[in-house]
């Protein structure tokens, strides 16, 4: 009788430890593929941030050059009363 018991509690501690190595490796390969969709988001968002950042650069480039320019040619926008604005139509 001993026997019979000890081996059917063997049985279910085996059946149980075997249901939770399947539960953990289902949880391990669900967080694998978030892991994955959020490596790949993160890889677009760094790759369009990168891309504002040269766009950044390029108009604070145009910006700065047009400054600098005006500032060594000496020129300045008019005021708005230097301003003409003409009809070109008959």
């Amino acid at each position: 009788m001993i026997n019979l018991t000890s081996s059917l509690l063997l049985i279910v501690l085996i059946t149980v430890s075997a249901f939770g190595v399947i539960y953990i490796k289902y949880q391990n390969r669900a967080l694998n593929i978030e892991i994955s969709k959020n490596e790949k988001k993160l890889y677009y968002l760094s790759e369009s941030y990168r891309q504002l950042l040269k766009k950044k650069t390029e108009v604070t480039d145009r910006k700065i050059q047009r400054n600098s320019l005006g500032e060594a040619l000496n020129m300045q926008l008019p005021s708005k009363e230097r301003i003409l604005i003409m009809n070109l139509e008959r």
